[in-house]
């Protein structure tokens, strides 16, 4: 300990004990949530909601009756139609301003709530149970609308054949921006022809005579209260007790407004606030107090990136996102998007640096999938058939790509940038020529490909359901993690090879490597065509896990968004490992999965989501292209 420093030391112990009482009153506030001393808490403020509310409404009922009594005397005195006016107004002005003056304090002690207290229990029972009878009735009217879905599909598809182009626009997605829902979406349904069922009605009658019960129970205490005060309040008074979907978080929101929240129910409502935030503490504090071996390890970029993901994840809490859900998407778009950063892999390692050029292998990928599609076949031999076209396309473009590279050594950076886009530009004028006759990669009318091609029938999410399963809200795509072990696996078990060894030799030393024998413009061929086939490989994948493959412009920005997350990982334009691969993937996507939803939450019904998403995105690629400083090794 003597190599930290005394404020270190302060830092250390300060954020330590602070997260240890965080910790401790979340813990407590948690186990309280569900014990009979939260459950009276929130009884409490029920109460103190309801009296309140029940206040108001006598206010209001005192300026009801005032200006009824002044509209009877008037008329006793025999008054007509202006004299009756001005005397309801003058009433309404002056009891408006006595009740203006009146606060309505609710003292619980001082409140006689025998009463009251089993009516609101009895209304809340009956409020629940015809909660829970709606969304059984509901669910079960959806269901039967969804079993009528197939037919509606099938008018749905005479329409898209008609109307093609406006319809695929619509579908149409950039693929680049890696904006897809990894989510299967609710579909939905229209419930506008919902009606009522029998035991709905009769549990809405027990409600009607709790309601009853509740009014009288109010009367009893708020004498003031009329019968029709408290109809209009009824709306309220029911919003108040119970809104279906309600949890301890909720009811305590809502209630909240009304005061009686004290210091341990506002402990047992953020408990798991608490924890998390005391949690963050005490990493914060192991940070601080391993701050220079962290940095030396991890580097300044990657540490405040980690401790940017570490704030996403906190806020998430803070702001009752479903942080496991956000997880498992980021451990989702990880696993799909990781074959793609490992083709930067061998790149790296041969020499040529960051190979944008990706899109070449992409192009590849997406040929073998198409054809795939074209000959029909599907699952699990169907993406066999498409890795393996899609890599017998990329080995033999990737080696014309490395003979390329080797008459152009010094600019690598420049030449890959142009020849990804080049490529891309090429193909769109390719995606319109080329003779496939399916009709489900064609337009209806017209000729070329569709912008978007699904891949219900082929091989859609083959790896994402192979052996999910789901741990609370947390799905663990167990196939796809394994697939993308295997490749991190093969391409480990390459770089130990011979070839493989002389290949790294090549990338770190390429004077060195010729002067030992090792034939340098071949290992660049042999790192160039692999990345490329890589490529292939992980579109393949990428598209599969999206349920989409998209043409045209959609793959342009693929290769920077591999090199970013590589570089992000640790790696440099000169050396680069697996893990670099697999914690970059994870930090570049879990910092976009998680921005967005935070930001939304943030500053809600605001397009800051999106501006996070760009600023995310293309500053981390903007630390890229500096880190890698434009240029290569000769």
């Amino acid at each position: 300990m003597n190599s930290h420093s005394k404020s270190q030391r302060i830092a250390f112990i300060a954020l330590l004990a602070a997260a240890i009482v965080l910790i401790a009153g979340g813990i407590f506030g948690v186990v309280n949530r569900t014990s009979a001393a939260g459950e009276q808490m929130l009884s409490d403020m029920r109460l103190t909601a309801l009296l309140t509310t029940a206040g108001e409404g006598s206010k209001e009922a005192l300026v009801e009756a005032e200006v009824e009594a002044a509209r009877e005397a008037a008329r006793a005195a025999g008054g007509g139609l202006s004299e009756i006016k001005e005397a309801v107004a003058a009433a309404e002005a002056a009891a408006m301003e006595r009740v203006a003056n009146m606060t309505v304090e609710v003292d619980l002690d001082t409140v006689d709530t025998s009463a009251l207290i089993p009516a609101v229990e009895d209304m809340l029972a009956a409020q629940r149970a015809l909660g829970e009878q709606t969304d059984k009735d509901e669910a079960a009217y959806a269901e039967m609308m969804l079993a009528q879905a197939p037919a509606e599909d099938a008018a749905e598809e005479e329409i898209l054949e008609e109307a093609p182009a406006d319809a695929e626009a619509a579908m149409d997605m950039d693929m680049s921006e890696d904006e897809m829902m990894l989510e299967e979406e609710e579909p939905e349904v229209d419930m506008s022809g919902f009606v009522a069922t029998e035991e709905m009605n009769a549990l809405s009658a027990v409600v009607d005579e709790k309601f009853a019960g509740l009014s009288a129970a109010l009367q009893g205490v708020s004498p003031d209260l009329s019968d029709a005060a408290l109809e209009t309040l009824r709306p309220t008074i029911e919003s108040l007790l119970y809104q279906r979907g309600d949890t301890y978080e909720t009811q305590y929101d809502r209630l909240n407004a009304y005061g009686n929240a004290g210091f341990t129910s506002w402990v047992t409502r953020y408990g798991d606030d608490l924890i998390t935030v005391g949690v963050a503490l005490a990493l914060v504090a192991i940070m601080v107090f391993f701050a220079k071996p962290l940095l030396k390890a991890l580097g300044v970029p990657r540490m405040i990136i980690t401790c940017f993901f570490m704030l996403l994840c906190v806020l998430a809490v803070i702001y009752d996102l479903s942080l496991t859900t956000l997880l498992s998407n980021a451990v989702v778009r990880m696993a799909m998007n990781s074959v793609l950063v490992l083709a930067m892999l061998p790149g790296i390692q041969c020499g040529i640096g960051l190979n944008l050029g990706l899109p070449l292998g992409i192009v590849g990928g997406l040929l073998g999938g198409l054809l795939c599609i074209e000959f029909g076949f599907s699952g699990l031999p169907g993406f066999a058939f498409a890795i393996a076209v899609g890599c017998l396309i990329a080995a033999l473009v990737g080696m014309a790509y490395g003979v390329l590279l080797n008459r152009l050594k010094g600019s690598e950076m420049s030449v890959t940038t142009y020849v990804g886009y080049s490529i891309i530009s090429l193909m769109c004028i390719a995606w319109l020529l080329l003779p496939f006759q399916s009709d489900k990669l064609r337009w209806p009318l017209g000729r070329g490909l569709r912008a978007t091609l699904t891949l219900d029938g082929a091989y859609r999410h083959i790896l994402n359901d192979f052996l999910a399963f789901d741990i609370g809200s947390f799905t663990v795509p167990t196939g796809l993690i394994l697939f993308m072990a295997l490749c991190c696996f093969l391409m480990w078990l390459f770089s130990r090879s011979k070839t493989g060894v002389a290949m790294q030799a090549v990338g770190n030393n390429p004077r060195f490597a010729e002067a030992t024998g090792i034939s340098v413009n071949r290992m660049r061929i042999i790192g160039t065509t692999l990345s490329t086939m890589l490529g292939a490989v992980g579109i393949i994948v990428y598209s599969q896990s999206y349920g989409f493959m998209q043409l045209y412009t959609a793959p342009r920005q693929m290769g920077f968004i591999a090199a970013s997350a590589i570089l992000i990982g640790g790696a440099s334009v000169s050396r680069a490992k697996i893990s670099h691969v697999i914690i970059g993937a994870f930090l570049f996507q879990g910092v976009l999965t998680l921005g967005m939803p935070v930001a939304n939450a943030l500053v809600p019904q605001s397009t800051i989501s999106e501006t996070m998403r760009i600023l995310i995105s293309n500053g981390i690629i903007l630390y890229a292209l500096t880190k890698a400083g434009g240029g290569s090794r000769g």
